[in-house]
């Protein structure tokens, strides 16, 4: 099961390692080569899981990464890792191969657990080294599960230990040693620890250790020192499995770099070199606050900074399924939008011959409109003469008689309406001071010889203003 080439991680890219104590997070932004780490996040399990849902980046303060691309790192205690040889340098042999080796290197069915494995050159010709990853199928579900439901898009899930050496492998994380020999990578986090002996860039040996930086946080010696001897327990079973390849140095990542007193301690247990790490984790201690300052964050930093060197994929077949499902269903559903779209083109293309036919039509229909009878024409323009003539025998010019109205309406007096009509009635309306004001304007009216049969048909008295209404003839000869 590798990952999928066309899986695409964006710009910005989201690590999460949730652990059994604590939850870390870690967002990086990568643009072309440069990759930078914009944000750490670190909470103890306890205070994560009752958030669990669609408001758990809310209440984070992580909501606008809602719908980012997510790579989990599970914890190197949470997985198995197995290293052997296999004799054959053949991709498809080798996988046939780890097939066969799962019974052998796991108690569980093969309905319980998920694995991957990523490959490295062996020291021994016409062999290839292989480092085996095997998870609990139900943790790894509950795992995606959390954060799907979270709203995060998960592409993959692997382990801390691929994320350090994907950095390791692309350059974005390295460590360099003055003795010859095989380099012991030592990830130490709060409770726990990863060691691997890596030599000419591959994997000789790895354990998960019990002890971490909460053991010589606590100033008991007996811890301490019990956390050291657990380690060179480890390195003298890697001496007696591989006696051909010396250790010439120990790499610390994680919270070790923080604790000179340690490494003061281990560095006289051993007898080895001590060698610091350096590339894009030394940012994310800076942003991580005082919980993170203990944590390791080593493996999903380099998760997250080098995603297309990851080779372990633990996503649970069924998980992959419904994913293929989803795709196949958008791809359905996208062949369906294109039939539509071919049928709406078809469509378009008939309702664009209908509408030329009708616009030919239109145009004959405009044609035979212009080419009408002269008789129509000439009936048209003589029911034009005699409208104008209907016009031109009112001798009366209305602009007259309002010019006189106007001159003898009193200034108290505020017209609001005047309508002269076809038969050369004017009604006007209006409102005045008294209802003096009106008698008097309709005395005047009468003594014009612009108006005749002058009536004030309408008066109303209010509190302050007198509305009235005024129908009158005009006279038809000029005065």
């Amino acid at each position: 099961m590798k990952i999928d080439s066309k899986i695409s991680f964006g710009r910005t890219l989201l690590a999460i390692e949730p652990g059994n104590d604590w939850f870390k997070l870690v967002e990086i932004t990568r643009h072309r080569d440069e990759v930078k780490v914009k944000r750490v996040v670190v909470k103890r399990v306890a205070e994560v899981e009752p958030l669990a849902g669609s408001n758990l980046l809310k209440a984070l303060g992580l909501g606008e990464l809602a719908g980012e691309p997510v790579v989990i790192c599970l914890p190197r205690q949470a997985v198995n890792v197995r290293l052997f040889d296999l004799p054959s340098g053949d991709p498809q042999e080798i996988a046939d191969m780890v097939d066969l080796q799962i019974a052998r290197q796991t108690p569980y069915s093969r309905d319980e657990i998920v694995f991957d494995y990523r490959v490295f050159r062996s020291d021994k010709e016409g062999y290839t080294r292989v480092m085996l990853v095997i998870a609990q199928t139900g943790m790894v579900r509950q795992k995606y599960r959390f954060l799907e439901d979270a709203g995060l898009s998960v592409c993959l899930v692997t382990t801390t230990t691929d994320g350090w050496l994907a950095a390791l492998q692309e350059g974005k994380m390295a460590f360099s040693q003055k003795a010859a020999g095989a380099t012991v990578f030592l990830d130490i986090d709060m409770t726990s620890s990863d060691l691997v002996v890596l030599h000419q860039g591959g994997p000789l040996f790895s354990r998960s250790l019990s002890v971490g930086a909460s053991q010589w946080a606590m100033g008991d010696e007996r811890l301490r020192d019990k956390a050291v001897q657990e380690i060179s327990t480890a390195l003298e079973t890697f001496r007696n499995e591989v006696p051909a390849v010396p250790i010439g140095g120990v790499a610390l990542a994680g919270a070790a770099t923080k604790n000179p007193a340690f490494v003061d301690l281990l560095t006289s247990a051993l007898g080895l070199e001590i060698i610091s790490v350096t590339g894009v984790g030394a940012a994310a201690y800076e942003l991580a606050g005082s919980d993170g300052s203990a944590m390791a964050l080593t493996g999903i930093v380099g998760a997250a900074s080098a995603p297309a060197m990851l080779q372990i994929n633990l996503t649970p077949e069924s998980v992959r399924l419904r994913k293929s499902v989803m795709v196949k269903a958008r791809q359905l559903t996208m062949m369906a939008i294109l039939a539509m779209a071919v049928f709406g083109l078809l469509s378009l293309f008939v309702m664009t011959r209908i509408n030329r036919q009708k616009v030919y039509l239109d145009e004959l229909k405009t044609m035979s409109e212009q080419t009408t009878t002269e008789a129509d024409r000439v009936d048209a323009m003589r029911r034009k003469v005699v409208l104008v003539s209907e016009r031109m025998a009112i001798n009366m010019i209305p602009v007259q008689a309002l010019v006189e109205l106007f001159g003898l309406a009193p200034d108290t007096m505020a017209f609001t309406s005047i309508q002269i009509s076809e038969a050369s009635q004017l009604v006007c309306r209006g409102t005045a001071e008294t209802v003096a004001d009106t008698v008097r304007l309709v005395n005047s009216m009468e003594a014009s010889a612009l108006f005749r049969n002058v009536k004030s048909t309408r008066t109303v008295s209010g509190k302050d203003r007198t509305e009235f209404e005024i129908v009158c003839e005009l006279e038809r000869k000029r005065p």
